[in-house]
């Protein structure tokens, strides 16, 4: 069997297979570091945590990236270039 048969066959298999490694490390990863966290805290400590982290994605993060896809949009996107031409 050569090269391009076994591509042909296997590749995508492969290539699936990869992502889901990729997948299952990248979200495994942090998953597994907040349980340790628990494990070495306690539940209530824990879930604080989880609170405060989800309370800074939803009010500071989102804020931060809202500022920073409009300065992008204002440096990569010019509304008016079309009636300067």
């Amino acid at each position: 069997m050569d090269f391009d048969l076994f591509m042909e066959r296997y590749g995508y298999k492969l290539l699936l297979g990869l992502m889901a490694l990729v997948v299952i490390v990248v979200v495994g990863i942090p998953i597994l570091g907040y349980l340790y966290f628990l494990r070495r805290y306690s539940w209530e400590i824990g879930g604080l945590m989880l609170i405060i982290v989800v309370v800074y994605a939803f009010s500071v993060r989102r804020k931060v990236m809202d500022a920073y896809a409009q300065a992008h949009g204002k440096y990569f996107y010019d509304d008016k270039w079309y009636k300067r031409r």
